[in-house]
């Protein structure tokens, strides 16, 4: 399934990037949190948090939740 418009785009980005942190968390590395400290402390938290969110809109976008476009 391919990302179609902006909003499938940006939650494609942060599920890839939550699959880079998510493996480089199981090496005892937290890429985001030391990419992301330095510059805010909550600022990791929050894209945790997006990447969350993108994940149960893909996984509502893949179970057929979500309105299929009309356009062919």
């Amino acid at each position: 399934m391919r990302p179609r418009n902006a909003l499938d785009w940006a939650a494609f980005v942060l599920l890839l990037i939550g699959a880079f942190a998510w493996g480089a968390f199981v090496t005892d590395v937290n890429v985001l949190d030391r990419a992301l400290e330095p510059i805010a402390d909550p600022l990791d938290d929050a894209v945790f948090v997006l990447i969350a969110l993108a994940g149960l809109y893909w996984i509502a976008r893949v179970a057929g939740l979500r309105p299929r476009d009309t356009c062919p």
